[in-house]
């Protein structure tokens, strides 16, 4: 299970979603081909072809679900100054376009994910109001998110902050657990093409 109040330090609730989708939403992810899943009475499955894409998008949902609930959960009498530490990555050309898009112009640090100059990969950490990161979210589509086809504003999560509390953060946890609980036994037992018994190589149960 997803366990959002162990990032609970005091004053703070880490929320860490961004580029590390996969870590979030505790998964073994096979983009190309599967995803191995354990359900909560200890069976195992191998979502393949239909299976694993009904998957992929539940997943791509969570992600967006959880961008929602968090912004939900960020509450302040004057809402237009509040500040937000986000993070967001891709490659050099697409967050220059999408920093253009959404006139991101608080840059704290923007670093090469690798020495090598072949690697087209950045990290960025920046800085936007509540307004901005909503439009963003209010943006986004499943393509966005999904790792296959995944864009800059995609990748986009929140820093550690002092507007989500512990108590919030664990709830946005649990609700992101039932989600994907939810939609995982559905796949399962709707039975579609590429659900197949395997063994376990993941002790996160849904």
């Amino acid at each position: 299970m997803i366990d959002y109040y162990k990032f609970a330090i005091p004053g703070i609730v880490v929320v860490i979603i961004g580029g590390m989708i996969s870590g979030i939403m505790a998964y073994n992810f096979y983009p190309e081909k599967h995803v191995n899943v354990n359900i909560d009475d200890g069976k195992c499955y191998e979502l393949l072809d239909s299976a694993n894409v009904k998957y992929q998008n539940l997943a791509a949902k969570n992600k967006i679900e959880i961008l929602k609930l968090q912004l939900d959960a960020i509450n302040s009498e004057k809402e237009q100054a509040v500040i937000l530490p986000v993070t967001f990555s891709g490659t050099q050309a697409g967050i220059s376009d999408f920093t253009d898009k959404y006139n991101i112009i608080n840059i704290i640090s923007d670093t090469p994910i690798s020495d090598n100059s072949n690697v087209d990969k950045r990290i960025v950490k920046a800085t936007i109001t509540k307004s901005e990161f909503q439009r963003i979210v209010n943006d986004l589509t499943l393509k966005d998110v999904k790792p296959l086809s995944k864009t800059v504003a995609g990748s986009i999560g929140l820093q550690p902050n002092t507007y989500i509390t512990p108590a919030e953060g664990k709830q946005i946890s649990l609700s992101s657990n039932d989600f994907m609980r939810e939609g995982i036994h559905e796949i399962v037992e709707s039975k579609y093409d590429g659900v197949k018994p395997a063994e376990c190589r993941t002790k996160i149960q849904y």
